[in-house]
């Protein structure tokens, strides 16, 4: 028997205990595993639990204005060998940090993990309490301000991990994709209820908070038994589940040894920024505000990122100067080698037979002259200066009529394939997710994740500013005179950066290409979002020989279709479902910003960025005449709140003799649905615009 078979054996013999914290028998403790690793060249000896600690937090009064909030209640999970051993509960911030204290002593090791869901919420209502008892972290990781990843104290020595980060989704949605015993207990708690720190609380109540804790540890033991890791060593993120494995196997194929024949300089990765575009999203500018009877069907790409990935070429050697040239000469060059380029058009228009869906990005043009805006696109200007690939220009040139043009700053790149590697891994994950899709819960959610995070590491930005938490204020404050060409050599040259930026640049560069091959195939293109075109009088044949295509361009490529439960799975390929994806009703005010009558359900579905979809359907009242500029989506309907949050100068007690720190409070908050329809006739007249930098083709 193995000493994990020995452990687990012993633990499922402690009986599972829910209690209040300052009773719990804590010697029961001692019975979990302390373990011992090496970590970045030092011994770290850890307990083999997990932990999550969450909390519930309440108003002191019902208002409109913000106040101070408070802890009411808070719980402590732990799980162990595959059993839970006990879950602790209190309700004030005080006890919550000498209920933890009380848990580091009683286990064995010195090093304990807890996971808190959303950390930067309950970090929020418990530093003050912490440093007050602790002092300060040792280490505090943030990934942007307000958002800490992890937080390390070193006496006791705990390590704060955010499971929400590593999840990417909500609590409720993790325990039923992962389908574990503790389900979060919806409705079992009213957030408007006023509550003090009486620890009062109904057996719902009870109920609710436990289940929140113990659902979280159940996940994550069943993502790392999935993954088949130690607790000390489950990854911080969702892409760092992918990262890992493409890491080990990129090392038998020496693979930053490549990346350092084709890393960027720290000019170049600035230039492909500039070039980084995202995804298309953009709505026809003549159907705005117009409702719509006629039936809309929506096509969506399938996986359309890992497609490319697997089918395209990329730039695959160092970027080498070019000179200045005219647009032609690139284009002409582009079958084989990849260009990186600053784009300059006199005088750009929209071309009269050019489908409704400019390409031009006023956002990202680094100058621009009086120009025409279509919902963030341009329509015509009098002068534009734009970072572009040769697939951006392609589909530039094949939209806009110029006066003059240059092509300046150039770079260029021999383009091939990704190595093989690479895309066997991608291909491999495709195939995974298929398969796993309607049986092992873990494994499918686990496949979906790393297929999806397979594009996002390639585009993930290889240098962050250092960001830091002022203790004294709560302000998070980016380093100032941080040297990031010093950061970004040090990046380049460990071991473990083996994906260059740029093949993220060119994914979505070739993402935004198939997108508008795809809409060509829509008589009537009304909208579109990164991998799906919304559209009317579809031409099916075209549809079907775009599909074709991507059938050839895997085969090519060496891969083929996922045969499983008798049907075929290709990547990249336009998929429509039936009547889901069929609408009765349509209507759109912009980007992000759409309403459409389903013909499988006759519901109203919306996507509105920043309101929730079915809550936000409720607000329509059934009519989509409502879905127009200047409606209001209320947030008492929809449920939508806004953060405020809330510094004090010291902890205190409040008049309802509630302990307060620090908080957020959360109000609901009211959207109002605009159109970004930015359009004026009268600026197509332009004076003429003299440029004096360079000499315009």
């Amino acid at each position: 028997m193995t000493l994990q078979e020995r452990q687990k054996q012993k633990l499922s013999k402690i009986e599972y205990r829910y209690e209040h914290w300052s009773i719990y028998d804590y010697s029961i403790l001692n019975n979990i595993l302390a373990k011992n690793t090496t970590g970045r060249g030092r011994k770290i000896n850890y307990n083999d639990c997990f932990i999550m600690l969450d909390t519930e937090t309440s108003k002191k009064e019902v208002g409109l204005v913000p106040h101070d909030n408070h802890i009411c209640a808070f719980t402590v999970s732990i799980r162990s060998a595959g059993h839970n051993i006990c879950t602790l509960y209190g309700s004030r911030p005080d006890d919550c940090i000498y209920c933890l204290e009380k848990i580091t002593k009683a286990l064995p090791a010195k090093t304990t993990f807890i996971y808190v869901h959303n950390l930067a919420y309950d970090w929020q209502f418990l530093y003050k309490f912490m440093i007050k008892r602790w002092g300060y972290p040792e280490k505090q990781l943030n990934i942007k301000p307000l958002y800490p990843l992890v937080i390390h104290f070193e006496e006791p020595n705990i390590i704060f991990k955010d499971s929400y980060i590593l999840a990417q989704r909500s609590l409720e949605k993790w325990a039923k994709d992962l389908n574990v015993e503790h389900q979060k207990a919806v409705g079992f708690w009213d957030y408007e209820k006023i509550r003090d720190q009486s620890g009062n609380f109904s057996p719902e109540e009870l109920t609710y908070i436990e289940n929140d804790t113990l659902a979280g540890v159940e996940c994550l033991d069943a993502l790392r038994e999935s993954l088949n890791k130690h607790i000390f060593s489950m990854p911080y993120t969702a892409t760092g589940i992918p990262r890992e494995a493409v890491r080990k196997i990129g090392y038998k194929h020496h693979a930053h040894e490549n990346f350092l024949k084709m890393a960027l300089t720290w000019d170049q990765l600035q230039k492909a920024e500039k070039c980084y575009h995202g995804g298309y999203t953009h709505a026809n500018r003549h159907y705005l505000n117009q409702i719509i009877k006629e039936l809309i069907k929506c096509f969506d790409f399938a996986s359309s990122y890992p497609f490319i990935l697997l089918t395209r070429l990329m730039p695959m050697e160092k970027f080498t100067p070019f000179r200045n040239c005219a647009l032609k000469e690139i284009l002409d060059l582009s079958d084989k080698y990849a260009f990186m380029f600053k784009l300059i058009l006199v005088k750009p228009s929209l071309k009269s037979d050019a489908v409704e869906m400019p390409s031009l990005q006023m956002s990202k043009c680094v100058k621009y002259i009086d120009p025409v805006i279509d919902n963030g696109r341009i329509l015509c200007a009098g002068y534009v200066e734009i970072y572009v690939t040769e697939i951006d220009a392609k589909i530039i040139q094949s939209q806009y009529d110029y006066e003059k043009h240059l092509c300046t700053d150039v770079e260029y790149s021999r383009k091939s394939l990704l190595p093989k590697w690479f895309r066997d891994y991608v291909y491999q994950c495709f195939v995974e997710k298929t398969t796993f899709k309607g049986g092992d819960p873990v494994l499918y959610a686990l496949a979906k994740a790393r297929l999806n995070s397979l594009y996002g590491m390639c585009c993930q930005h290889p240098v962050r500013p250092t960001i830091e938490q002022d203790y004294s204020t709560g302000e998070y404050i980016r380093q100032e005179g941080e040297d990031l060409a010093a950061v970004y050599e040090k990046y380049c040259k460990r071991f473990t950066s083996i994906l260059p930026y740029q093949w993220g640049v060119w994914v979505t560069a070739y993402a935004m290409e198939n997108l508008f091959q795809l809409g060509a195939c829509a008589g009537e293109w009304i909208y579109s979002d990164t991998d799906s075109v919304y559209g009317m009088d579809w031409d099916i044949e075209a549809v079907n020989n775009y599909n074709e295509q991507c059938k050839k361009d895997l085969i090519s490529a060496g891969y083929g279709p996922v045969k499983h439960n008798g049907r075929d799975y290709w990547l990249g390929v336009a998929e429509h479902d039936s009547d889901s994806d069929v609408y009765t009703e349509f209507v759109t005010v912009g980007a992000k910003r759409y309403c459409g009558r389903s013909k499988s359900d006759g519901q109203l579905h919306i996507t509105v960025a920043g309101v929730p979809k079915k809550k936000g359907a409720l607000c329509l009242k059934d009519d989509i005449k409502n879905f127009t500029s200047g409606m209001i989506f209320d947030g008492e309907t929809t449920g939508k709140k806004t953060h405020h949050y809330m510094h004090v100068n010291e902890i205190h007690t409040d008049e309802a003799g509630n302990l307060t720190g620090d908080s957020i409070d959360l109000q609901p908050c009211d959207y109002l649905l605009q159109s970004e329809y930015d359009f004026d006739w009268e600026k197509i007249l332009f004076e003429s615009i003299e440029v004096t930098n360079y000499e315009i083709l």
